[in-house]
């Protein structure tokens, strides 16, 4: 049995601080003025040719294979203008990042729904666990009801259903593709998907921070590069090189928590960004109840 680092874990870990930055990118650009969408838009078409690059341009893709990567670029493009959109509703960065990591409670039920896996009465407790987080984080225990940010809190949840039907989906990928093609793929079909989906939602709202679109200055161009590279493509290349026979899944899974757990670090070095300790509790029930449902056995 092997133990210790491998190069597997240190890339693992190299990985987690890149997607640290994720929210702090956003939240840097949402005082500067760069509404969610123009984030979510430029993140994928900035990182399409650095992942081209990682590529070594092998580019593939199939007929059949259309409607899949339309359907997987649709909900990722979904899944990162709800999550960055609580950040624009002012949302804390510790509150956002805990509530998007529900992921697992939603990944089991819809595994549970579809029928392939059942639940567990481990699965049940670590959900209930999750849900007595949720209620922690979302502030009803400390903050007065009017007080309580509900479109932050609101996008953020949503975060964390569709970046479980996008992990959902991308199950079903063919296994001829490998992972940065795929997700070359995925992004080539989010960049327009982004587009739909602000055009729909200036139907119904005028908001700028959620769909405004300006043309960026030097410093907000340096940010959207560093968001699209340091905190996309790079961190996604890193995980092609993982191992899967030095770092087991489950233990991979658990590692990326790491994730929020920096997030939390730079909003308070960075934002000075801190919230009650009743609701780090509700952070740390979170993320304890999603390593718990991601070490089950037949997660």
């Amino acid at each position: 049995m092997q133990v210790g680092l491998t190069k597997s874990h240190a890339l693992l870990i190299l990985a987690c601080f890149c997607f640290s930055f994720i929210l702090v990118f956003s939240t840097l650009l949402r005082n500067s003025g760069v509404s969610s969408l123009q984030q979510v838009f430029s993140r994928i078409t900035l990182a399409l040719p650095l992942i081209f690059v990682l590529i070594r341009g092998r580019f593939k893709l199939k007929r059949d294979d259309l409607q899949y990567f339309a359907l997987a670029g649709l909900v990722f493009s979904c899944f990162l203008f709800s999550a960055l959109s609580s950040i624009v509703f002012g949302c804390p960065i510790a509150v956002t990042v805990a509530l998007i990591y529900t992921q697992p409670f939603f990944t089991a039920a819809l595994a549970a729904v579809s029928g392939k896996e059942r639940m567990t009465p481990r699965k049940i407790t670590a959900m209930a666990m999750g849900v007595i987080g949720v209620f922690l984080v979302s502030g009803v225990v400390t903050e007065p009801l009017p007080n309580l940010n509900i479109g932050g809190l609101g996008f953020a949840l949503l975060g964390g259903f569709l970046y479980s039907l996008y992990l959902y989906i991308k199950r079903m990928r063919k296994a001829d593709y490998t992972p940065l093609q795929g997700l070359f793929n995925t992004f080539l079909f989010a960049a327009p998907s982004a587009l739909l989906l602000g055009i729909i939602l200036s139907l119904f709202t005028r908001n700028v921070g959620l769909i405004g679109f300006t043309l960026p200055n030097s410093y907000q161009l340096a940010l959207l590069f560093l968001f699209a590279s340091f905190s996309t493509a790079v961190p996604y290349g890193l995980l092609n090189y993982v191992k899967s026979s030095e770092v087991p899944s489950t233990t991979e899974g658990t590692i990326l928590l790491l994730d929020p757990l920096l997030h939390n670090l730079w909003a308070v070095l960075i934002f000075q960004q801190y919230i009650s300790l009743i609701r780090y509790l509700g952070v740390g029930l979170i993320l304890l109840s999603a390593a718990t449902i991601l070490k089950t056995k037949n997660n």
